[in-house]
């Protein structure tokens, strides 16, 4: 049961709490009762060994189980009798110890999040951004359709760029051949970033049936630890040449991107392009209403809060840095580089947090599902399959219900605010 409850700072408090004795004896003469009537031990019929020779052979793992049962349990009581929310797990401040006859008193010391008080979040005024599609924007979104919809022939021809070469590639460092540089009826379209600049010049002007000999050279930093600061090189074989053959911008154009004409097509790419910019336009409103709430509120953070987004902000780093092929930073000198960064986040959390419990805001799950529909669409996925991707990268659909909670709170923001 709760004792005390003592303020260590605006995030921490500790908390003393007692279990009685009845209670810790209770749980022990269960626990002997269990190992006396299912463990034989010579000279002793089943059931009645003395409790002197039960407690000297398993005194310790009854204790064990004891605690590891009635501390979690009476933390959480005494953590509802609080109604305090942890963000953090107890830090119990004492050596657990129980003896025969007598309570057990223990202290923790938790975080939790600062009473805001006042929440001021009226009056928000933001300077208006326009936005307009322009004719070139239109042709250049119609040229990259355009682009991917073109289909690959085989030719005879020499190869220039956008054009596909399937090659056979073997790669030698100091004259001894990597099996797992080698590859075969590798297909490669030149000027792409899929392989080093190198391979689409060398490749450039070639046929079918031809060989060239390219040299990479690799940084010392390089991540993949096979290549970095070697230098390589690859002899390639053209097994085949393809040439990229793109579709003339017609109506026959239109109707495959399901419209009647070329006039329509442009008149929806221009409406898909303004609803674009108007959504980056409703972001850039959204992070000027943080950075206002947050100028407008100060208060502690806490610290496990912090160092969490730091973690989190450095695994982030890693992966992109992973996908370019870069190495990233030491730890250290990433988390004093995020340290500002991760702390404005928290506060953003919290203020939002706070916000959308005083005006009642929720996330059902008529948002989840319509938001897991929008996500597949744009990615050409299946519902099912964008929660299941969900389930494996995050576990659940905490994080996703997490940020339309956020983006629920900032938009009820945003519909008070005045744009000048």
């Amino acid at each position: 049961m709760l004792e005390k409850i003592e303020e260590i700072s605006p995030v921490a408090r500790r908390i003393t709490i007692i279990v009685p004795a009845d209670v810790i004896k209770t749980e022990t003469d269960t626990l002997y009762n269990n190992i006396r009537a299912t463990t034989n031990i010579p000279g002793f019929r089943p059931g009645k060994v003395p409790q002197a020779i039960l407690t000297k052979r398993f005194g310790k793992n009854v204790e064990a189980q004891v605690l590891e049962k009635i501390v979690p349990e009476f933390y959480m009581k005494a953590i509802k009798e609080t109604e305090l929310e942890p963000v953090s797990y107890p830090d119990i401040n004492e050596k657990l110890e129980l003896k025969p006859g007598e309570p057990l008193s223990f202290t923790v010391t938790i975080e939790i999040k600062p009473e805001l008080g006042d929440l001021n979040y009226e009056g928000i005024v933001l300077k208006e951004k326009t936005h307009s599609v322009e004719d070139d924007e239109v042709e250049k979104s119609i040229k990259f359709l355009q682009e991917s919809k073109a289909l690959y022939s085989v030719t005879e021809d020499e190869l220039k760029e956008g054009d596909m070469a399937i090659v056979d590639s073997e790669a030698y460092i100091n004259d001894e051949l990597k099996e797992e540089l080698t590859y075969k009826e590798f297909p490669f379209v030149l000027g792409s970033d899929s392989m080093p600049k190198e391979f689409s010049d060398a490749l450039t002007g070639k046929k079918k049936g031809e060989s060239v000999e390219v040299t990479l050279k690799f940084e010392d930093d390089n991540p993949n630890k096979t290549v970095a600061g070697k230098e390589i090189l690859c002899k390639v074989s053209i097994t085949e040449t393809k040439k990229k053959n793109i579709p003339p911008l017609d109506d026959e154009f239109a109707k495959e991107a399901g419209c009647d004409n070329m006039d329509e097509l442009r008149k929806n790419v221009r409406e898909k392009l303004s609803e674009k910019k108007e959504d980056r336009t409703n972001l850039e409103y959204k992070k000027n209403i943080l950075d206002e709430l947050i100028k407008r509120h100060e208060f502690d953070l806490p610290a496990s809060m912090v160092q969490g987004e730091i973690e989190s902000l450095i695994d982030q780093e890693k992966q992109n840095a992973i996908k370019k092929g870069e190495k990233a930073g030491p730890d250290d000198e990433l988390a004093k580089e995020f340290e500002a960064k991760a702390k404005e986040n928290v506060k953003s959390v919290i203020l939002l947090q706070a916000i959308g419990k005083k005006e009642k805001i929720e996330v059902s799950d008529e948002d989840i599902k319509k938001a897991i529909g929008e996500i597949a669409a744009r990615n050409n996925l299946k519902p099912e399959e964008v929660t299941k991707l969900y389930a494996v990268r995050e576990g659940s659909l905490d994080a996703l219900k997490s940020r339309l909670f956020a983006d629920k709170v900032l938009e009820f923001i945003l519909e008070k605010s005045t744009i000048q």
